[in-house]
């Protein structure tokens, strides 16, 4: 089946999903640097909980990225292009670095407030809040920026491969 006439709707999803996995991404990041300056537990587990529904979307943009530059990919036959493999090891390798990197920081946090978070399986006990003050150190971690540069490096570097195809 040719999709040849459908590619200008294929760069239009792949854009509009770009667009959602970013704007999911930046309402976390952004909800991480605004973790420093609260002093409200409650305030602080809704921010939390902010973050963990805009990454729903991030993950929605993320699937609508990857099926239509992957049939793109294919209708254009760009496969045999080093830049498309590129774009993709760099997405692999900054997702990599990324989860671990946000994931581990809000953990500490929903952990430190006394929120249950996946590690905690069924049956064990709830976690212990942790006082204010001990809150408010752990979300003065440097994570927030480390986790921004690595995803803004890699966005921009993805950007660069794909308007630019360099090989």
């Amino acid at each position: 089946m040719d999709l040849t006439p459908y590619l200008d709707w294929l760069k239009f999803l792949h854009i509009a999903g770009a667009f959602l996995f970013a704007a999911g991404h930046g309402v976390s990041i952004a909800v991480a640097f605004r973790l420093r300056a609260e002093r409200e537990t409650g305030r602080m587990l809704a921010l939390l909980d902010l973050s963990g529904w805009s990454l729903n979307l991030a993950g929605v943009g993320l699937l609508v990225i990857l099926l239509s530059g992957i049939v793109s990919g294919v209708v254009r036959n760009d496969f045999g292009r080093a830049w498309i493999w590129a774009s993709l090891v760099v997405l692999i390798v900054v997702s990599g670095l990324m989860t671990p990197l946000a994931g581990s920081y809000f953990s500490r946090l929903r952990l430190a407030l006394g929120q249950r978070t996946r590690a905690i399986k069924e049956g064990e006990p709830e976690p212990v809040p942790l006082s204010l003050e001990e809150v408010v150190a752990l979300a003065q971690s440097r994570a927030p920026e480390l986790t921004a540069t690595v995803g803004g490096v890699g966005f921009l570097v993805i950007l660069w491969l794909m308007v630019f195809k360099p090989f």
